[in-house]
């Protein structure tokens, strides 16, 4: 099965260097990812970085730092057994000159003992999640 997505895009009066700390500050995130109980990079944080993720009453995941472009892109995948690669993405795109956006995103790219169904159940049951964490970001970074 090809892979299947939402996003989620709420305009900004914030501009990227107010944002982009929001993503990756532990102490800060957690204003935001308020069920985030543990997340470590080990070594730099760049494309390709492994650390530990840990959400309340989830088991600790290992994260892969997927994507990371400085002030713009923090995408972290997770490795999930019998689902498949899931993928969280929190951007800052310019939608005009000087007037950005924050776009959250969230794919899967099931695994493909994973019938249709339960790959729709899943992310349906995780989309949600974005919209809420999204403005809850945006209402951090505009004060």
């Amino acid at each position: 099965m090809n892979t299947i997505s939402i996003s989620f895009i709420l305009p900004t009066k914030a501009k990227p260097t107010q944002i982009w700390q929001y993503y990756t500050d532990l102490n800060l995130r957690k204003l935001w990812e308020t069920d985030l109980e543990d997340f470590r990079i080990f070594g730099d944080l760049k494309t390709g970085s492994k650390g530990i993720f840990k959400l309340q009453n989830i088991p600790e995941m290992e994260v892969t730092l997927s994507k990371i472009i400085d002030k713009q892109e923090f995408t972290e995948q997770f490795d999930m057994p019998e689902i498949g690669l899931l993928f969280f993405s929190h951007q800052i795109i310019e939608i005009s000159h000087n007037q950005y956006a924050l776009k959250s995103e969230i794919s899967l790219k099931p695994d493909p003992k994973m019938d249709t169904k339960a790959s729709y159940d899943f992310i349906k049951q995780i989309s949600d999640d974005i919209i809420d964490k999204t403005y809850k970001v945006n209402g951090l970074v505009e004060g």
